[in-house]
């Protein structure tokens, strides 16, 4: 028995006692004791019930874990690599060429990468080259290989001639270079990064936004944006605006 319980006890004790006292001075009208003896007996009950009480204790609140994130699965880490080869990519031609624009040349590039088969690239604004050999192992970008180098302009001969003459005029190249096929750029661009756009725009959907900006950098030249448009129009993204920051893709509420 604790000590509370012991003092309940003899609470209890005494206001039995208290009261068999109480009885007997009443039966020999002894009044002023009888005064006395109720006056113990109230003191006896409010301590009987004061010991009675069950004091309660505040229950300290546990912090609620947060569940364990489940592991990344193979589709996750390939996705992963993916985008750092991509990173990496760009980072190499930039160095070299600082307002380069890439794209892949097959669409599937990311199936070649995941089975070991050589990708390639195809350049703009790259000093003349067009084409790049992309060197991977272990899913680590190595090097661009371009595989056609810069035209050079040939110096002009000299004239040993007996007499200088004067100078003719310099002939002015009447060749034109070929245009771009901006369509083909744009198919080409579209077509690699179609999946990719539409769960970036999902995501844009989930936080409840209407709309989601391609930045100028992730696009070819400013001249294929219309044509990237139109592919975009093609390829359900239903309504596709060129702006000075890139392309907005705008959602149907």
């Amino acid at each position: 028995m604790n000590d509370k319980n012991f003092k309940r006890h003899m609470a209890y004790e005494a206001l039995v006692i208290l009261g068999l006292l109480a009885l007997l001075t009443y039966m020999t009208r002894l009044w002023p004791i009888l005064l006395l003896i109720i006056l113990g007996i109230f003191i006896a009950t409010l301590r009987l019930l004061f010991l009675s009480c069950k004091k309660v204790e505040p229950v300290k609140p546990t912090l609620a874990l947060p569940p364990p994130s489940a592991p990344p699965t193979e589709t996750d880490m390939q996705s992963i690599a993916y985008a750092i080869i991509q990173r990496r990519i760009t980072q190499i031609l930039r160095d070299r060429f600082p307002e380069v624009r890439w794209i892949w040349e097959n669409p599937k590039a990311k199936e070649d990468i995941m089975n070991g088969n050589p990708v390639y690239v195809l350049l703009n604004r790259a000093g003349g080259y067009r084409r790049g050999r992309v060197v991977i192992q272990n899913l680590t970008v190595m090097d661009v290989v371009f595989e056609e180098e810069k035209p050079k302009a040939d110096p002009p001969a000299p004239n040993p001639g007996p007499a200088p003459g004067p100078t003719p005029p310099p002939e002015e190249d009447d060749e034109e270079e070929a245009p771009e096929n901006f369509g083909l750029i744009a198919f080409q661009w579209v077509e690699a990064h179609v999946m990719e756009l539409n769960d970036r725009c999902n995501e844009a959907i989930a936080e409840g936004l209407s709309e989601y900006l391609i930045p100028a950098d992730d696009l070819p030249v400013t001249e294929s944006w219309e044509e990237i448009c139109k592919e975009l129009v093609r390829n359900d993204f239903h309504d596709a605006r060129c702006s000075d920051d890139g392309i907005i893709i705008y959602f149907e509420q």
